[in-house]
């Protein structure tokens, strides 16, 4: 299986969707009549994409070459995430201190204008944790928001609870141990995925013809 990079520029979206795919169960009718459901702690990430491919024949081209890479289900696509309410440089842009290692007098540094401050974790935290800590000092940086995602070596997350200190819930639980100090990447925003069937990108050209946006599906990628 290979890992197959899909550029920035081949995800021109009208449409774009991130749901997390819960798998329950049901114990039978409980002792209420009412059915009573189990959760199995299993969800996979699902992302579908409505990708505009426009009569550009290099970039259709290239796409129907990205699909033939995949093979189908079998090799897994590295691919940006456009978030357009994302946690990036627009809400904490990176910060310098002074000359001499120190900060504002407020926690804060000069703003460089060049990109987004890395948001780290403060402590370690074990496969299947929902919470983590992470750093809002040295300099000083707004906390995540509810609603916020990040990815750590290709897992999705989303932050679904938070405080002002730094504390997170996330969902879903972490898929993989992690130590302290880990970067958790909101800019860009990247994840290891697959095809959800072995017929994603099969229309391109024959949609390109009415105008119509291609959908590709994804699920999160396990295989590592």
């Amino acid at each position: 299986m290979a890992v197959i990079e899909w550029p920035a520029e081949q995800f021109r979206l009208s449409m774009s969707r991130y749901f997390i795919d819960w798998t329950s169960r049901s114990a039978g009718m409980g002792l209420s009549g009412h059915e009573q459901i189990i959760d199995s702690g299993t969800g996979r990430w699902r992302l579908t994409f409505a990708l505009i491919v426009d009569p550009d024949a290099d970039r259709l081209r290239r796409f129907e070459a990205l699909v033939s890479e995949m093979r189908g289900r079998l090799n897994t696509a590295l691919i940006p995430l456009y978030d357009a309410y994302a946690y990036d440089r627009t809400v904490s842009p990176l910060q310098i201190p002074h000359s001499d290692g120190t900060w504002h007098t407020d926690g804060t540094g000069a703003m460089t204008g060049e990109g987004q401050q890395p948001m780290r974790t403060v402590g370690a935290a074990a496969a299947g944790a929902s919470q983590l800590t992470v750093g809002l000092t040295d300099p000083t940086r707004p906390a995540f928001r509810v609603g916020d995602l990040f990815t750590v070596n290709g897992f999705l997350y989303r932050v679904v609870r938070r405080n002002a200190g730094g504390w997170v819930k996330i969902e879903p639980p972490l898929r993989e141990a992690i130590p302290d100090n880990t970067l958790l990447e909101t800019d860009p925003i990247m994840v290891r995925v697959k095809f959800a069937t072995d017929r994603e990108g099969e229309r391109a050209r024959d949609l390109l013809s009415w105008g119509e946006p291609v959908t590709l599906s994804f699920v999160e990628d396990f295989d590592r």
